[in-house]
């Protein structure tokens, strides 16, 4: 019975860990335009130079954090928090 609690643990810290620390809004993706591979919350974009990341979705740059910019992702209507 104790291995069952012990699995248990470990299946919360990969999932908890898979999550990443700032919401979600960072991590690799395959498809950009994609909400399904990232966080509730983030997008998948591609970003010259970055590749495919999950970043937060914004709809106005006071959404973003300073150091990023709320930019349209290709063949959608939808924008993410971009460097």
């Amino acid at each position: 019975m104790r291995w069952v609690s012990v699995l248990s643990v470990l299946i919360f810290v990969v999932i908890v860990g898979c999550g990443g620390g700032d919401g979600g809004s960072s991590g690799a993706c395959t498809t950009p335009g994609s909400i399904i591979q990232c966080s509730s919350g983030a997008i998948c974009s591609n970003i010259s130079g970055d590749g495919n990341q999950c970043r937060q979705l914004c709809t106005s740059q006071a959404d973003c954090p300073a150091n990023q910019n709320c930019n349209g992702i290709a063949n959608t209507n939808l924008k993410s928090c971009q460097p």
